[in-house]
């Protein structure tokens, strides 16, 4: 597989998480079901791994320096834009999170910041996802030669292979798989 198409269908996984999030922002906020908990947890699992070190490390560490070689900006230009959507990103995750630990005390305050946050990540993302999807990725299908695919796809496995782990996808999609039919995704 070419890595851009990696990328794109790694985003349909994203894309998944994301209304499996939506589904469990809404029962956290009517109920305190412990089971929904967990799986909320679970699925930050999936965003901080799958989508930020693994997804977010292969644009950051591969892609992106190969695009500013072939005279994509990053400052001012599309890279900057979306670096600061990563850590963005990365804020609300966190702030997720926190949300979370707090809610075992079963408060209610740290349910309207989940929800809130929540929103805020799958808003984000999906936007993020369609400006990679239509703009960025356009640009390194004209921009990029076979040779610098290659290197793409070697630097794409070795994180995969040495950051994430092997077999790690495959757990993250049968997670997904089951959250897609429990929630009705």
């Amino acid at each position: 597989m070419n890595p851009i198409d990696e990328l794109k269908a790694e985003h349909r996984g994203i894309e998944t998480a994301l209304a499996v999030l939506e589904s469990i922002a809404d029962r956290i906020a009517s109920s305190g079901d412990p089971e929904t908990h967990r799986d909320a947890e679970a699925l930050i699992d999936f965003f901080k791994t799958f989508a930020d070190t693994c997804h977010h490390g292969k644009e950051e560490n591969v892609l992106f320096p190969a695009l500013e070689r072939v005279g994509v900006l990053r400052q001012g230009g599309p890279i900057g834009v979306l670096l600061d959507e990563h850590d963005l990103g990365r804020s609300h995750i966190r702030s997720m999170a926190t949300a979370l630990n707090e809610l075992r005390d079963d408060h209610q305050g740290p349910t309207v910041e989940f929800e809130k946050h929540a929103q805020g990540y799958i808003q984000l993302l999906r936007r993020h996802i369609e400006k990679e999807d239509q703009v960025l990725f356009q640009m390194a299908d004209q921009r990029l030669t076979e040779e610098q695919e290659t290197e793409l796809t070697d630097g794409f496995e070795r994180i995969e292979r040495d950051i994430i782990g092997e077999g790690k996808h495959e757990q993250y999609h049968a997670m997904l798989d089951d959250f897609k039919e429990k929630y009705g995704v």
